[in-house]
């Protein structure tokens, strides 16, 4: 019976052949997936509805183990030239932190990419609950197919609730052409290369009556030298867009 060891290694190479890769994730206790019920409504898009939280932290590897030390809070901002959406490129944006420990779920990941065992990294996880209703389409990625403009973006599942779509797309930019596409399972992720391709997610919609959702993890990784975090990041994310000005709720309304 293949083991953890197996799949692990099996992800890894399929990731340095590919640029990409399918990994299994571990199955999240009763209190993390509960903190999916308990997160604040995105300000930045109300355009949409979906809930989220971030927490970043610094990453190095010691004796076989990954350790991760919490980075105090800051505005999240992503470069409006990889982010093309006026409500997100090059915009300060407040997330509150995680009420959960990732600790897990992101050794995981880092134990299936090609990182190196004395270096140092800097992470945004993401924790985000799409809804689709009768209101709100269930737009998973309203930038549409894009780069997020670090070295390693990861897409985690950590549980679908009465939805069907939401299909992860890997995508050439060269060429246009889909060279993935599946709908990825509750405890699977995605490893994609972020500096060689695109990615996108469809839409997700209720399979029965009016409401459900899809609850997910984003991991974006950097080296520390090269980390999407702290004053330089800031500024040099701001410059890319026209108006480096936080949006509030009420002009996003307007």
């Amino acid at each position: 019976m293949p083991t953890k060891a197996m799949y692990q290694h099996e992800a890894a190479m399929h990731y340095k052949n590919h640029g990409y890769a399918v990994i299994r994730t571990p199955a999240l206790d009763a209190a993390t997936l509960d903190t999916f019920n308990h997160m604040p409504r995105d300000g930045h898009s109300l355009k949409r509805l979906r809930e989220i939280r971030l927490s970043q932290y610094f990453c190095y590897k010691e004796e076989g183990e990954w350790i991760f030390a919490l980075l105090p809070r800051r505005k999240y901002i992503q470069s409006a030239n990889y982010i093309k959406l006026d409500e997100a490129g090059g915009v300060m944006r407040h997330r509150e932190q995680l009420e959960c420990d990732p600790g897990a779920l992101v050794s995981c990941i880092f134990d299936a990419l090609p990182l190196q065992d004395g270096g140092q990294y800097q992470i945004n996880v993401n924790q985000i609950r799409v809804i689709a209703n009768n209101e709100f389409k269930g737009v998973t990625v309203p930038e549409g197919p894009h780069r997020d403009g670090h070295e390693f973006s990861v897409i985690a599942i950590a549980n679908r609730h009465n939805v069907r779509g939401g299909e992860t797309q890997v995508i050439d930019p060269s060429t246009g052409q889909v060279i993935f596409r599946q709908i990825l399972d509750v405890n699977e992720a995605i490893l994609i290369d972020d500096e060689r391709y695109i990615h996108y997610a469809t839409d997700i919609e209720p399979d029965q009556g009016s409401v459900g959702h899809r609850d997910i993890w984003i991991v974006e990784i950097n080296r520390w030298s090269e980390r999407a975090y702290g004053p330089i990041h800031e500024r040099e994310s701001s410059q890319s867009s026209k108006s480096s000005k936080v949006h509030t709720p009420e002009e996003e309304a307007a």
